[in-house]
């Protein structure tokens, strides 16, 4: 969710803000010491208020929203280990199901 620029712009409810987001490059995404906070962050940056409507901007509320606005493409994730984990993972648990299903 962090390199998705579009999808945390969408989320913080301005798709088409010009200030500029500080997204981690993909190779040091598994380092960050605090994703959950970078990610609200960069939500209230993106979402382009001020003063008092920024204060009352409610970034949690907007997280969840952000992977609901992710594309399908995944691409860029699997040069992550923790991904490809995940990815190897799920490929196994469907390999199960599918084996038990078939006795």
């Amino acid at each position: 969710m962090l390199i998705n620029e579009r999808a945390i712009r969408r989320a913080s409810g301005n798709p088409n803000g010009k200030s500029h987001l500080a997204l981690p490059n993909i190779k040091t995404l598994e380092k960050q010491p605090d994703p959950k906070t970078l990610l609200r962050e960069l939500l209230r940056n993106a979402c382009g208020l001020q003063g008092r409507r920024l204060k009352n901007f409610n970034a949690e509320a907007r997280v969840p929203q952000v992977a609901g606005w992710i594309d399908d493409d995944f691409t860029p994730l699997r040069a992550l280990s923790a991904f490809q984990k995940l990815e190897s993972d799920i490929g196994q648990l469907a390999f199960e199901i599918t084996n038990d299903h078939e006795q």
